[in-house]
């Protein structure tokens, strides 16, 4: 998650939730920088500062104002033929008093190729994003370096190798665009002094034919269910990994812990989403360790970064455009020229969709742009898009935890938030499964309170076996509860029946006046603080009844049509929940196929 930056907070904000309380906590941090390893260049007397030499054989500079904040700038630069290499770096100025680290000015870097015949440059001509992480960008008809030389020095360029997050290939001639996204300008009333960012690209073209020596070949991803057969699979739907921010996880490291045993440190899981930034370039090395976990499986996927909320595109195998904001041709000395205007979000998922993909909204409600600093902080984090924008029948998913669910005893201020926002969908008539994810981008590694490791919480998914569409095909039917806590955590089941003996599980739309409904609580720890099980109604806590064993069944009566779900409480802490179960009057056209009891 996060626009312009690499995930894990070591910016301590206080967090101001909606009531105006304001809390000594950090919540999941998908904007915070990671100074450390994949800080941007900083422009100093009209130079880049720092990072490996480069010996331009074209600069480009320029400055955007406040008002471009939110569009995509595209500056292009020709490319000969027989170019073998076409590498860019780039960085950009701060505000007057800025010092590193703190939420200033952002621009984010992504390269496109030779533009279309029409003049523009679409779907086709992408070859990368990495946000404002990825300082020093190269792309060659290469793969990418190795783990070792990546595990080195996680931004440094290597020769004839591409950068992680950009698409390896051939390097047609003709024009070329960098993408600068204006992520953020920090205007004149809020501390600079003429509320503009200046910026420089400088551009290294090649023609050594060693750069194009051994072409890249993906690998084959093995599409047959890691498991078959009908059951609960428990993973993690947003997961980074080495072609998100330049020095996250390995996707070595990020899939052992994944999938280790929960009773050897590791997460436990069935699946995840490697759901890197923008870009597809992760795609084709997920077959490469597939036989290291034979029984798991890795979703290809990718989290949209746009500045107006950020969602995720998976198993579509398809790059679908980040850009939602205006996208603008630069000409040269501070003029622009329009190219494409503003989309809506719903454009995003209708082309997911189209592909065969599964759509999800993250974290909608953390850090609200309303607050100036957070919203620099954490660039289109919080879904800011209308209802009209959205349209919420598009959305399969709504992530209504992500990272930490707590901070000892005190609950993550946005995660009752994020369930309001995924309860008001549903209450406009759509039926959107709930979903839990880390957004992880160090694997089982903390080096925060703000940061989780993977499998913090875990989603699990009734699917008719373990495969992409397997998993797809359950999202998209609701079948599906949240462990906030993690993957130890206690787990539920939730049926209903009605007196003709119909029956259904979350997710699911049940005909009748009324119903049976049937929950279970267990894999509760031995000597665990109390827990409280909560039945909702549209929303409202309904009934409340106290978990007094690790393995408990409940029953309760569903007298009127509405939505019902469960809620696992410990204290004020959310530690599970339930996608609803839907009571409707109208007849019924099928049963729906149920799990068996576990």
């Amino acid at each position: 998650m996060r626009s312009s930056l690499s995930s894990g907070a070591r910016v301590a904000l206080p967090i101001m939730v909606a009531a105006g309380l304001a809390l000594g906590v950090f919540a999941p941090s998908p904007a915070a920088a990671h100074d450390d390893v994949a800080a941007p260049l900083a422009l100093v007397d009209g130079a880049c500062a720092g990072g490996d030499p480069i010996t331009p054989t074209q600069v480009i500079t320029g400055s955007f104002a406040h008002a471009l904040q939110g569009s995509y700038v595209m500056v292009p630069f020709s490319v000969p033929p027989g170019t073998t290499s076409v590498r860019v770096k780039y960085c950009w100025d701060r505000p007057e008093g800025d010092t590193p680290g703190d939420s200033g000015h952002t621009i984010d870097l992504g390269l496109w190729q030779t533009r279309s015949a029409g003049g523009t440059w679409g779907e086709a001509q992408f070859r990368g994003w990495g946000g404002s992480s990825h300082p020093d960008v190269t792309i060659t008809p290469q793969g990418f370096s190795s783990e070792a030389e990546y595990l080195a020095a996680p931004k440094g360029h290597v020769d004839g190798r591409t950068t992680r997050g950009f698409l390896p290939g051939p390097i047609p001639a003709g024009e070329w665009a960098a993408e600068l996204g204006v992520a953020a300008v920090v205007p004149a009333d809020e501390g600079d002094a003429d509320g503009t960012v200046a910026w420089r690209l400088e551009i290294e073209l090649s023609s050594d034919p060693a750069f194009a020596a051994e072409p890249y070949q993906p690998a084959r991803y093995d599409r047959a269910p890691a498991r078959r057969g009908a059951g609960w699979y428990a993973g993690d739907m947003h997961v980074h990994a080495e072609h998100s921010a330049l020095g996250d996880a390995t996707m070595t490291e990020a899939f052992d812990y994944a999938f280790r045993p929960l009773t050897d440190g590791g997460a436990g899981l069935d699946f995840i989403t490697l759901s890197d930034y923008v870009t597809p370039s992760g795609w084709g090395e997920i077959g490469r360790y597939q036989d290291a976990h034979p029984g798991n499986l890795v979703i290809r996927s990718s989290e949209i970064i746009t500045y107006t909320g950020h969602t995720n595109n998976h198993a579509s195998l398809h790059y679908v455009d980040h850009r939602t904001g205006p996208v603008y041709e630069w000409l040269g000395d501070g003029r622009v020229t329009p190219l494409r205007d503003a989309r809506p979000a719903s454009a995003l998922f209708r082309e997911v969709r189209r592909h065969r993909g599964w759509t999800q909204i993250n974290h909608p409600t953390i850090f609200p742009s309303s607050n100036p600093t957070l919203r620099r902080f954490c660039r289109g984090c919080p879904w800011d898009f209308t209802e009209q924008q959205t349209d919420y029948r598009m959305v399969d998913a709504i992530e209504i935890q992500t990272g930490p669910a707590s901070f000892g005893s005190a609950p993550n201020p946005f995660t009752p938030a994020a369930i309001a926002f995924w309860e008001h969908a549903l209450d406009l008539g759509n039926r959107i499964a709930a979903v839990g994810s880390s957004d992880s981008h160090k694997a089982g590694r903390t080096e925060s309170s703000t940061q989780a490791p993977i499998g913090h919480a875990t989603t699990v998914v009734y699917a008719r076996d373990l495969s992409e569409q397997g998993i797809r095909d359950g999202v998209k039917a609701g079948h599906t509860y949240v462990k906030l806590l993690g993957n130890d955590g206690p787990d539920l089941r939730f049926e209903a029946r009605t007196a003709g003996g119909t029956r259904a599980i979350m997710g699911d739309v049940l005909h009748g006046s009324s119903a049976e409904l049937t929950a279970r609580v267990f894999n509760l720890a031995e000597g665990a603080a109390p827990h409280t099980l909560q039945l909702l109604r549209d929303g409202a806590v309904v009934q409340e009844v106290p978990v007094t064993s690790t393995d408990q069944t409940f029953r309760f009566q569903a007298t009127s049509g509405a939505r019902y779900r469960l809620q696992l409480m410990r204290g004020e802490v959310i530690v599970a929940l339930t996608s609803p179960i839907w009571l409707e009057r109208t007849p019924a056209s099928g049963r729906p196929r149920l799990p068996k009891r576990s």
